[in-house]
């Protein structure tokens, strides 16, 4: 699956992941390994996931690549614009990507 960060705390190794099933917010525990080289990871960066679901809640298992968003980049405008695209395309099409 893929993911968009929307906020990591690498000092405590948390984080939370917007997944492009549009599911619920996966948390991101500090079990879990970022990608080799990576220290942190910031606001518009692109990962590859693994999820699973305990108790109820959506947590991030496995990390298996990730690329840079753009420097400063706010996850918020990007989600407004997916949405802003969506509401834009006539109704007999859909977005399957």
């Amino acid at each position: 699956m893929i993911g968009l960060v929307l906020w990591h705390n690498p000092e405590v190794g948390v984080g939370v992941i917007w997944c492009e099933d549009q599911g619920p917010l996966a948390f991101l525990g500090p079990e879990v390994a970022l990608p080799e080289g990576i220290v942190a990871m910031h606001p518009g960066d692109e990962i590859k996931l693994l999820v699973q679901i305990r108790d109820g809640v959506r947590y991030v298992c496995e990390i298996t690549s990730l690329r840079a968003g753009k420097p400063g980049t706010d996850p918020r405008a990007i989600l407004a614009g997916a949405a802003a695209q969506v509401s834009a395309t006539p109704p007999d099409l859909k977005i399957v990507a």
